[in-house]
């Protein structure tokens, strides 16, 4: 008998969702105890923390991005509150309310329906891959994106790219401080292929810097940031991001996340994209298990879903190359262009409902 109906690697968004919906004899794989290893800013839409189950773990609710340049400073006002929120607190009670069993250990890859861990094989009749980039289960079965590609004259020393996606890489530190209210973004000389980031959480802020193209050695440039503030960084915590969709059914594994390359460009948010495709999933595999559907129907399913949100993302990427070939100070013009009503209130609908038509989503709209 096989132990388990389905094995979710990776417990972090993306894979606790999928645990919450999918029900049966779950097992979730991690190499780190569950709400450790942050990599992420932690900033989403509250509608979604709180569906998750983690309104324990919210620190500040926002109503506004704030976009700096060297220029001119430029508010837009949200169509729903997002919130700062504890990694481990919210990954804690996520888990919570999962019902699954947690293994912490490495995820090497997968023989058919065996996932090769660093305890031995673990079979499922199901696997659902939420690694994160790099994509441990699903990595022979890359499905091309559109990545980005800068120009040889512009690609940093150190630049990373994955085959067929897009890796960024950023790096943030907490400390005590006031910025004003709000989720600040600032596009500033310091981090020229990329943007640097304030955000306000209860009595701190997290102050990062993000490279769209995978540049590691951002120290120095969160450094000069965080000057602006009469500040040095402290403790660090970082990572990969990966934008550019891959294959979200690889071999007959669900891919979810930034291990599907979910993580947005332009923004390099990836929480809402992560929560809503494990979401997805995790609905689509309950449905094979309680016999409402067949394991194709489902993939055909998911699959569809994914391309859904091509457009949309596309539209992004091409964003995300315009931010990079303009000056500074045009960024700022076009920001408070985009900042009126209309072309805002387009833009937020445009973006927001990238993936929001995952089953159940009234749920956390």
């Amino acid at each position: 008998m096989i132990p388990y109906d389905v094995i979710i690697a990776g417990a972090s968004f993306a894979g606790l969702a999928a645990a919450q919906r999918v029900g049966g004899r779950v097992l979730l794989l991690d190499r780190e105890p569950i709400g450790a290893g942050v990599t992420s800013a932690c900033a989403a839409p509250l509608a979604i923390i709180e569906a998750m189950g983690g309104s324990g773990a919210v620190q500040q609710i926002h109503d506004r991005l704030i976009l700096h340049t060297p220029h001119r400073s430029t508010p837009w006002p949200l169509p729903e509150p997002f919130c700062t929120f504890d990694y481990a607190r919210f990954c804690g009670l996520a888990f919570a309310a999962t019902g699954a069993e947690f293994r912490r250990t490495t995820v090497a890859g997968r023989d058919g329906n065996s996932v090769l861990t660093g305890e031995g094989e673990i079979s499922a009749r199901w696997l659902i891959d939420a690694t994160g980039w790099r994509a441990a289960l699903a990595a022979s079965g890359d499905g091309p994106g559109p990545p980005l590609r800068p120009p040889r004259s512009r690609r940093p020393p150190g630049a990373r790219r994955a085959p067929g996606r897009f890796v960024a890489f950023g790096i943030e530190s907490e400390l005590p401080a006031d910025v004003g209210p709000g989720l600040h973004f600032y596009f500033l000389p310091e981090v020229r292929d990329g943007y640097a980031w304030a955000f306000p959480c209860g009595g701190a802020v997290r102050f990062g810097v993000l490279s769209y193209f995978g540049r590691t050695k951002l120290l120095p440039g969160l450094t000069r940031f965080m000057t602006r503030f009469g500040l040095r960084p402290g403790p660090l915590h970082g990572g990969y991001l990966a934008s550019g969709f891959r294959d979200p059914v690889a071999d007959g594994v669900f891919v979810a996340g930034d291990a599907s390359g979910q993580c947005l460009p332009l923004t390099g948010e990836g929480i809402r994209t992560a929560i809503l495709a494990g979401y997805r999933v995790g609905d689509l595999l309950r449905d094979v298990l309680d016999g409402r559907r067949t394991f194709e129907d489902a993939a055909a399913d998911y699959c569809g879903f994914v391309a859904g949100a091509r457009r949309a993302y596309r539209a992004l990427l091409w964003g995300n190359l315009a931010l990079l070939a303009m000056p500074l100070r045009l960024t700022g013009a076009a920001a408070a262009a985009l900042s009126r009503p209309g072309p805002l209130g387009r833009f937020m609908r445009h973006y927001l409902g990238i993936f929001a038509g995952s089953a159940r989503a009234a749920a956390v709209q």
